[in-house]
């Protein structure tokens, strides 16, 4: 028989999945690197997911998957991040132009009116809420406002872990359920949802938090004894460096009005944003003086703060669609991983051992958040938590007849706000850094995180506020029912 004979009746090799046993020394080696590039080598969250992608393409091939079967589903995962890409760019340009505007200065000046020692823990957290729904960052609030409050809270005699507590709930609220956050655009992104849809159905978690939160915080304020002379002169400087950059009138608060209101009424996100920049920008050009050339650099490169104050020139010099360059990187980078990952079966394998122990909608979400708290605690990343729990938890919530949305929210909750609690993550890092207190210190008292957590459980053991879908067979959506939101 000749050797082309050979090679014809040769069978193709036939790929097989990972076992368990190989799928939890993948994940394993995956947190190693994770950990690598977080704590060692300080570089980018993207090449470390980069890195686990190549891990995970290698032991693909000697499997024998080939790596354009691979690739294509790559490709499939990659192709539900696009609406969230489009709606990114867009962000990018709502920051700088409403800055620019003045309609986030002003924000933040209503905000700082409030301050007062008798109530200091519900303040900050609210204005802290407030200026990281506004600007969709939780690092630069730590580092600017946080910083201030901080400070506060020492002149006003009141522990600083605690008032470090009040300052990451609001921070990290704003991280994890505001529009122009990276947090819960990532995750709609890898679970293929709006991100509109997800910061409504967060209503009922995030926001029922958020409330229960600030009468803790209230309580907790007139109970703590204050300082009778309190320093508020860096509030007084904030605010009067605020209004003599900015011309501040109520009239700045119509683009943040018109988009809400428009969301509301289930109008497309896009252009509604799109709308939402024109209007910002009209008003920077009435109210700040800016010229159309000055903005056109400003929505794409963002805005920069020359006020001379430290924490104002922080907090504002940021947006543009520039600003979130890396953050598509970091999202092409996640999704090439994810696909991967998916391919050779990792989260298939340690899914099926999960099922066997998950028997009902309450215990499925519970474990959700679980793992999804684990897993920030041993990635040192938010991201990549969001990213595996996303992709290794889509076929079980279709199982149970769930709307992915309900999942992209209990990973959004599980994950974002120990991204400010794990103190060796970036953002524990940054928190421990700029209030100079430990993360376990603070960590009971961010009320704002386990009042999610509690009504996150709640609702998946009642089925309260968990949305309903029909899947076919293969888990394609057969229909969906309307969101029980807070609002029905």
């Amino acid at each position: 028989m000749s050797k082309d004979n050979v090679k014809e009746n040769k069978a193709p090799r036939i790929p097989r999945k990972v076992t368990f046993i190989e799928a939890m020394m993948l994940l394993i080696i995956i947190v190693g690197i994770m950990i690598w590039t977080a704590l060692v080598a300080k570089a980018p969250t993207a090449m470390g997911v980069l890195y686990c992608a190549i891990v995970c393409a290698v032991y693909g091939m000697i499997l024998g998957f080939k790596w354009d079967d691979m690739f294509v589903n790559v490709l499939d995962v990659v192709k539900t991040a696009m609406p969230a890409l489009y709606f990114l760019m867009l962000v990018g340009f709502v920051s700088a132009s409403w800055i620019a505007s003045g309609t986030i200065p002003y924000m933040i000046y209503l905000g700082l009116k409030i301050i007062h020692p008798s109530i200091f823990l519900f303040a900050a957290f609210l204005l802290t809420a407030i200026a990281s729904m506004v600007t969709g960052s939780s690092w630069a609030i730590v580092t600017s406002l946080g910083l201030a409050l901080g400070g506060i809270a020492t002149g006003l005699g009141i522990p600083l872990h605690i008032a470090a507590g009040a300052i990451v709930s609001g921070c990290f609220l704003g991280d994890k359920w505001s529009p122009l956050s990276d947090t819960p655009n990532l995750s709609a992104a890898s679970t293929g949802q709006n991100i509109i849809k997800l910061f409504t159905s967060m209503i009922p978690t995030s926001g029922y938090g958020a409330i229960l939160a600030s009468i803790g915080f209230l309580i907790m304020g007139f109970m703590l004894p204050t300082g009778t002379s309190a320093d508020t002169t860096t509030v007084t400087e904030l605010m009067n460096g605020l209004s003599s950059n900015f011309d501040f009138n109520i009239l700045l608060l119509a683009p943040v009005i018109f988009v809400f209101i428009m969301a509301a009424m289930k109008y497309s996100i896009l252009p509604v944003l799109s709308i939402g920049v024109g209007i910002g920008m009209v008003e920077a050009m009435i109210f700040q003086g800016k010229t159309f050339s000055e903005l056109t650099k400003i929505v794409w490169n963002g805005y920069v703060s020359n006020t001379d104050i430290k924490v104002i020139d922080s907090l504002l010099s940021r947006g543009g669609a520039m600003s979130i360059s890396g953050l598509v990187m970091l999202l092409f980078a996640a999704f090439t991983f994810a696909g991967l990952i998916e391919k050779i079966g990792v989260l298939d394998a340690i899914m099926e051992k999960l099922l066997k122990v998950i028997k009902s909608t309450g215990s499925l979400v519970l474990c959700t958040l679980i793992t999804s708290i684990i897993t920030v605690y041993l990635s040192s990343s938010v991201y990549v938590s969001i990213i595996l729990n996303g992709r290794m938890y889509d076929k079980a919530y279709r199982k149970k007849n769930l709307d992915i949305i309900n999942l992209s929210r209990t990973i959004t909750e599980g994950s974002a706000y120990f991204g400010g609690m794990c103190p060796w993550s970036g953002g524990g890092l940054l928190v421990i850094s700029s209030l100079g207190v430990g993360s376990w210190s603070y960590l009971p008292y961010v009320f704002g995180c386990w009042g999610a957590i509690f009504f996150t459980i709640l609702w998946g053991y009642t089925g309260k506020y968990m949305q309903k879908a029909e899947y076919d067979e293969d888990g394609n959506l057969i229909s969906a029912e309307l969101a029980d939101t807070a609002e029905s």
